[in-house]
């Protein structure tokens, strides 16, 4: 079949759209006509001879450029700043084609300036709206796992639970059908329930839908009609109740593919429903206080461990924050390379440029620092004996605090969740005993047993009064408290010996996974 060639303008169009230029935007357009009025006003006074090559106003137009340039990046971020400033440019050409290269040369810089302000300008806005549409979506997802966990918690009615996980999992701002299948024998022939948003209920699945909700009720394995999981449009998790399949949990998207959030959402509905299953059937036989205790239980350490995943979260976005902070140093560090080319000697050049290059130098090591202390990349890479080692010497040298560390037995790697609850344990312990307990002496100790891992965080310093020493909790601050809900998650024990005037002795105890375990969590 012959088809006709696709016009210039037409490809124009499509590649811009492909590259996210918003052309469909009115407000682009105003830009754009701002853009081209400031170029013409330039133009203009030029030719009345108002601005000539030798006047201090000559670079004006490409100063003023920054407006809708920076205005751009604030409304499209980088698809608006970009081609806006490169717009900016080409209507610029003549101009700098018309001057020696002197002014050309000024006229360049000035334009590399206006593209990198722009570019940082729009890199800002569109990290802030990446961010703001995860969370949009991040909140969604964990209003629907609230929901569905309402739902399947709230009754022991198999029917009210049923129709509630169905309710509670679908999207109200898409066309999705949704469905539960409990089996009960090899041909799947059970009990079918199926809802829908967007779109009216189907009477019964379609043969599409059959064929994966069959197939994950007889692997128990997750099932889409896409294997590589980037275009599916259905996905079945299977339903376990006491180790064994009881059903199926299926969804269609009809509008767009499913995310892989969506996926992990579904997999984590499919795990709530599998467990209001399994505590239904331990009512039945008489056992729902058991039941309920254990998922109680259950739902506490999740909660627990996604408070303490926020706040590692809360920590990154400080570290990106404190990048923001460093601004004062290198304005200082620009005023100064800036008044050195107004100088006329050239010894007093040089002491401003060596000036600004020491603030600069300062400023990225505090910058490492700071990137080190909320997330030291020595943990992920050599594991916790090395990350501890530097925290140590890091301590070390920079205060007169003494700070010895011993590691007895064989060391070998946790996983990465456990090493870093450890670390950060460590890490709050030191900071006590630098900020609070006044010491002289400090020692961190690992101790590695067959089965289980010692840490200790001595000090000489003053000590404190409030501590509880058979559980080894307090109610001084949040950062002991932190503490206590890592090794919580830790599954270990934590137990802090401290009085006035004796000192502090923290000592953590977690149990080792065994070598199978090490290799699950690790990988190969």
């Amino acid at each position: 079949m012959q088809t006709e060639p696709i016009p210039a303008t037409g490809r124009v169009g499509g590649l811009t759209l492909r590259l996210g230029v918003p052309v469909r935007d009115p407000r682009f357009w105003v830009i754009q006509a701002l853009v081209l009025a400031i170029d013409v006003g330039h133009t203009l006074l030029e030719n009345a001879e108002l601005l000539v090559g030798d006047s201090e106003l000559y670079l004006l137009s490409v100063s003023v450029f920054l407006i809708p340039v920076v205005y751009a990046a604030l409304s499209f971020g980088l698809r608006g700043a970009v081609p806006t400033a490169l717009w900016a440019f080409v209507l610029s050409i003549p101009e700098i084609s018309a001057h020696d290269w002197t002014i050309r040369l000024g006229i360049l810089t000035q334009f590399v300036i206006l593209l990198a302000i722009a570019i940082i300008v729009a890199m800002r806005v569109d990290r802030e709206r990446a961010a703001a549409r995860a969370m949009q979506q991040t909140n969604r997802q964990l209003s629907r796992l609230n929901a569905t966990a309402s739902a399947v918690a709230g009754s022991l009615d198999l029917e009210q639970v049923l129709r509630g996980t169905l309710q509670a999992m679908l999207d109200p701002h898409k066309h999705q059908v949704a469905w539960i299948r409990l089996i009960r024998d090899v041909d799947f022939t059970g009990r079918t329930e199926l809802d829908a948003v967007g779109i009216a209920v189907p009477g019964a699945l379609d043969t599409h839908e059959e064929r994966l909700t069959q197939a994950a009720c007889l692997t128990g394995q997750l099932q889409s009609d896409d294997p590589t999981r980037t275009a599916a449009h259905s996905v079945v998790a299977a339903l376990k109740a006491d180790g064994r399949t009881v059903g199926a949990l299926g969804l269609t998207q009809l509008d767009e593919a499913i995310s892989p959030d969506d996926y992990q959402v579904h997999a984590a509905i499919a795990n709530q429903l599998g467990v209001a299953l399994n505590n239904i059937t331990a009512h039945e036989h008489n056992r729902e206080g058991l039941a309920s205790l254990k998922a109680a239980k259950q739902n506490l350490e999740i909660y627990v461990e996604l408070a303490t995943e926020a706040q590692e979260e809360e920590r990154k976005r400080l570290s990106r924050e404190l990048h923001d902070d460093i601004l004062q140093s290198l304005v200082v560090a620009k005023a100064r390379i800036e008044s050195a080319g107004t100088l006329e000697r050239p010894e007093l050049t040089r002491d401003r440029l060596v000036g600004a290059q020491q603030i600069l130098a300062d400023t990225i090591v505090n910058v490492r620092r700071y990137c080190h202390d909320l997330r030291p990349s020595l943990l992920d890479d050599l594991g916790l004996v090395d990350a501890v080692d530097w925290l140590v010497g890091d301590l070390r040298a920079r205060t007169d605090l003494g700070v010895e560390f011993a590691v007895t037995g064989t060391a070998h790697r946790l996983s990465n969740r456990d090493e870093l609850l450890i670390f950060r344990i460590v890490q709050e312990a030191l900071h006590n005993a630098e900020r609070h307990a006044h010491a002289s002496q400090t020692r961190v100790a690992l101790a590695y047993g067959s089965d289980s891992l010692a840490i200790s965080v001595t000090d000489n310093g003053c000590g404190f009064a409030g501590v509880d020493e058979r559980s080894g909790t307090t109610q001084l601050g949040l950062g002991l408290r932190g503490m206590d809900e890592r090794t919580k998650l830790l599954r270990g024990s934590l137990t802090i010996r401290s009085h006035p005037g004796k000192g502090t002795e923290l000592t953590l105890q977690v149990p080792l996974p065994s070598a199978e375990e090490t290799r699950v969590l690790l990988g190969p």
